[in-house]
């Protein structure tokens, strides 16, 4: 399995987009990004949105892919846009910057699990995307679980396992799916089939002393993408090249899975995915931005299995929310349009 690890970024760095052009984000922020102390922020009358990406969490490289997108729409919306690779430093770049609005970027540590909303609360700066709680919740997929499973929502059984329990065979019967509690872009999963040469006693906690074992559900891939509020489309992901789930390499990778859209599922299992959605979006108060909903549909019951509710999903070339948005007319410009005019803070 590939390792991805959390790094420690004393010092933020700052660019300034106005001429980044067709640069790649991460290779324009090499080139120009500079500490706030020598950051000279150009005088325009235009609305400053700050784009907060790349950071600290195993998600940093994901982040940055998101965020060239959005800077270039943002500019393209006609906005004067500033983009911050975020480190420990972040309070007091936002002080100085003083932006109309943040677009947080971010994915994984500290911009999904809500402690950057938390922070813009205090500051009182408009951000996109959901708030303190459901980020916070959504981010944790033992809470998400148990929350999905008191309000009458289809999932998988599971346990958790702690380091300390020095379990030296399989805790449940297999074919299951390890689960950390806390990452996303599929980070650390790892399903485990009836002939594996798997031994739990070698598993290494990478991620955090506790995990999810879920039992695995066989079924098709569902994505769903809510918008504000609403649900705009179901997407169904097609594995290839043997892939067994859609993990990291395969989102993040061209030729490892077909997306189809609309997903050919039947209508009322389509329905009921789209309702499904919108009322795990209330549950968690996710009502602000791009909400991405995954279940696992399982054909011989006609049953829509959560797997979780993504509240910062992902805007690359690959990613999934603006494909959907497409069966709504939406580019991926629009979506980035409606997602900044409902910023808020809490």
């Amino acid at each position: 399995m590939e390792k991805f690890n959390t790094i420690y970024i004393e010092k933020s760095k700052i660019v300034d987009c106005l001429d980044k052009k067709s640069t790649a984000l991460k290779e324009y922020v090499l080139k120009n990004g500079c500490e706030i102390d020598q950051f000279k922020q150009a005088q325009s009358s235009k609305k400053h949105i700050v784009v907060i990406g790349g950071g600290m969490s195993a998600e940093r490289e994901v982040s940055f892919m998101s965020s060239n997108g959005v800077v270039d729409s943002l500019l393209e919306l006609g906005y004067y846009v500033s983009f911050v690779d975020m480190g420990v430093d972040i309070a007091d770049v936002l002080t100085k910057l003083r932006p109309h609005a943040v677009f947080n970027a971010l994915h994984g540590t500290y911009g999904e699990d809500g402690c950057l909303p938390g922070m813009l609360n205090i500051m009182q700066i408009p951000y996109t995307g959901c708030g303190v709680m459901a980020s916070s919740i959504a981010f944790n997929k033992k809470k998400s679980q148990e929350i999905f499973k008191a309000n009458g929502l289809k999932v998988a059984e599971y346990i958790t396992v702690h380091r300390s329990d020095n379990l030296k065979s399989d805790p449940i019967p297999r074919p299951y799916v390890i689960k950390p509690l806390t990452q996303g872009s599929s980070v650390g999963i790892e399903v485990v089939f009836v002939d594996d040469d798997f031994s739990f006693a070698n598993y290494d906690f990478a991620y955090g002393d506790e995990i999810m074992v879920e039992q695995y559900v066989k079924g098709r891939e569902l994505q769903v993408a809510v918008l504000n509020g609403k649900a705009i489309g179901v997407l169904e992901i097609k594995l290839l090249k043997g892939k067994r789930f859609y993990d990291y390499e395969t989102k993040y990778t061209e030729g490892f899975a077909e997306h189809l859209l609309p997903a050919p599922i039947p209508e009322d299992a389509y329905s009921a995915a789209l309702k499904i959605s919108e009322h795990a979006c209330r549950i968690f108060e996710c009502d602000t931005g791009m909400i991405r909903v995954e279940f696992i549909y399982n054909e011989a019951e006609n049953q829509c299995y959560m797997l979780e509710v993504n509240t910062h999903p992902g805007m690359t070339p690959l990613s999934i929310c603006p494909e959907i948005a497409t069966l709504q007319n939406l580019t991926y410009t629009d979506l980035v349009d409606q997602i900044i005019k409902n910023a808020k803070f809490e």
